[in-house]
Order: structure tokens, then C-alpha cells, then sequence
């Protein structure tokens, strides 16, 4: 009788120990806090998603997502820890993990953003803007870089054959546009979506006339888009696997979402992002080649823009190739 009661003893721990280690029934502890981050774009879209849906409930028992508007901002919540996922542009996170940041690139989701708009509908090409006054954002950054790159690529210097303004905000562009003073910009979307939609208001037309992916693509050899920005971890979350992979599980989801209900996904963000124009959001995305690919798998993509880069400003990426323990 007692080896009875002994054998269904151990038969009950052995149902409990199985029915812990399939998860069934049992809860890790969560988080107390998850913080997203992401600049006024629509990398901000699957984030209000994660938020709005409640989808990393299982694992944090609260989340915040938090708009950065200057490099201020990002540094203080890269460096201090204030945040957990980081939407940034992909040039700037090798910076700061070059600069010993032990962060993570774990999604790569903006492939193309940047479009050269006109007052002059009939502009083809570049070689149509030779001589004349183009506005750039962040000198030495992005933009610019991308500029320089495709214009050498076509034979153009890009100093001496244009009038090259730079601004430092993009904000600063649209203002001087609707204010008829400037005709052509290298614009980041959504910003060229709100100033196109602005200025039609005002009876003036601006149209995207030159797609910069496809002439990036032009310039390496390869497909018409680049790796423009996406998400990194920070230390304070990578130690925290189940957080990582159910963020980068939700993430994903909200990727695909967006891009299947774009109509809703801009109502979305305006509603969880001060200031965004829900029309120019929507419209945005029509141009916005977007897609969630791992660090991992980015890292060719990677690192021919960060070579292109590192020809014209070193500093743009850090200073050297990220090794591969950038790369989730």
C-alpha cells in the first residue's frame, strides 16, 4: 500500500515538473516597465501597434512608447538606458555601438524613405537639376551621404554642379518650400508627403521626381532599396530573452499590419504620435519601402551602405565596419 501511495506521489511531481517545463499554467515574471522609442516616422507605426494591442502583456506588465525629436533625446536614452527598443536609423547605431554602447541591431524595417521633390513636374533626372538650388537635411549624415553617393555615381559632382543648401531639419525645408522660396529638396517621407499635401492647399505643386532608391541601386549594383533604419535592444532588455523575442514577434506583426491597413495604421500612430497628419502618414507609406528583416540578415545590405558611407565620412558610421556582434 505504501509503495502505492509512493508511486502516485512521484507520479504527481513528475505531472507538475512536465507541466512547468511546457510552459503550460506556469508565468514567468514579467518586467515591471518595456520603453519603445522611435523619431516622428512611420518606424513609429508598429510600435503604437505593440501598444495599442497590448502585445507584449505576457511579458511587461507595462509599455510606454516615447518619441524622440533630437540627437539630444537618442543619446540620453541610448547612453542612460531610458528605453529598451530603439527605432533609429541604421548608420546611427553603428556609431554607438562603435562607441562601446553594447546594443543590438535586431531589425532592420525602413529600406527606402528619400525622394528629391520639385516644382518642376518635368525633372527626370538629376543631370535635369544641374546648376541649380537643392536643400538637404543633416549634413554629413544620411541624406547627404546618399545624395553625394548617387550623384558620383552618375558622373555629377555633387558640389560643383549644385547649389547644395543644407538645413537642419526637415521641418525647416517644408516651412521654406510652402513659402515659395526654395524649389527642390531631398526630402524623408513622411516629411515630403505633409509638404506635397501642404502646398496644395496653398495652390502650389511639388512632386516626387526623383525616387533615390532606385537610383542608389543604380549606384551599387544592386536593388532598389538600402537599409535605411530600423530597431535596436539595449543592454538593459538583451538580458531579458523572453522580452527580446516576444518584441520582436509583436514587432513583426505590426510591420505586416501596417503595410495590409494603411488607412488604419496612420489613424493609429496620429492617435499615439503629437502631431502627425493621418492623410500624410497614409500617403507616406505608399512610398516607404517597409519591411522587418533581422540585424543578421541585413548585414550585407549593411554594410555596403556603411562602406559607401565611410568614403565620404567616416565619423557617419563610427568610424569602422560594426563587427558581427552588432548583428542580433
Amino acid at each position: 500500500m505504501m509503495q502505492i501511495k509512493r508511486f502516485f506521489r512521484l507520479s504527481s511531481i513528475v505531472v507538475v515538473v512536465l507541466f512547468i517545463l511546457n510552459g503550460s499554467g506556469f508565468a514567468a515574471e514579467k518586467v515591471s516597465k518595456v520603453i519603445l522609442t522611435s523619431p516622428f516616422s512611420p518606424l513609429a507605426m508598429p510600435m503604437a501597434y505593440i501598444v495599442e494591442n497590448n502585445l507584449l502583456k505576457n511579458v511587461a506588465k507595462d509599455v510606454e512608447l516615447v518619441i524622440w525629436n533630437t540627437p539630444d533625446q537618442l543619446r540620453a536614452m541610448i547612453t542612460k538606458g531610458q528605453a529598451h527598443f530603439v527605432s533609429i536609423p541604421s548608420n546611427v547605431a553603428s556609431i554607438f555601438y562603435n562607441k562601446g554602447v553594447p546594443l543590438n541591431l535586431v531589425r532592420i524595417s525602413i529600406w527606402g524613405v528619400f525622394y528629391v521633390i520639385s516644382s518642376d513636374t518635368s525633372v527626370k533626372s538629376l543631370y535635369d537639376l544641374k546648376g541649380q538650388e537643392i536643400y538637404i537635411p543633416f549634413r554629413g549624415d544620411q541624406p547627404d551621404l546618399m545624395f553625394q553617393t548617387v550623384c558620383r555615381a552618375q558622373g555629377l559632382d555633387p558640389f560643383k554642379d549644385f547649389h547644395i543648401q543644407y538645413v537642419s531639419s526637415p521641418l525647416d525645408i517644408t516651412m521654406s518650400l510652402l513659402a515659395g522660396k526654395i524649389n527642390n529638396a531631398f526630402m524623408i517621407e513622411p516629411g515630403a508627403a505633409m509638404a506635397i499635401m501642404k502646398a496644395k492647399r496653398k495652390g502650389m505643386t511639388f512632386k516626387r521626381v526623383i525616387d533615390i532608391q532606385k537610383e542608389w541601386g543604380r549606384a551599387t549594383g544592386g536593388s532598389p532599396r538600402f537599409p535605411n533604419a530600423g530597431v535596436v535592444a539595449l543592454p538593459n532588455v538583451l538580458k531579458s530573452p523572453a522580452v527580446v523575442d516576444a518584441f520582436l514577434k509583436a514587432y513583426d506583426a505590426g510591420v505586416k499590419w501596417t503595410n495590409k491597413n494603411p488607412g488604419d495604421a496612420a489613424i493609429l500612430a496620429a492617435k499615439h504620435v503629437k502631431g502627425v497628419n493621418a492623410a500624410a502618414f497614409e500617403d507616406a507609406l505608399k512610398y516607404t519601402i517597409f519591411e522587418s528583416v533581422s540585424g543578421r540578415d541585413s548585414r550585407k545590405a549593411l554594410e555596403v551602405m556603411f562602406s559607401k558611407f565611410m568614403k565620404l565620412n567616416p565619423k557617419s558610421v563610427g568610424g569602422k565596419l560594426p563587427d558581427k556582434g552588432f548583428y542580433y
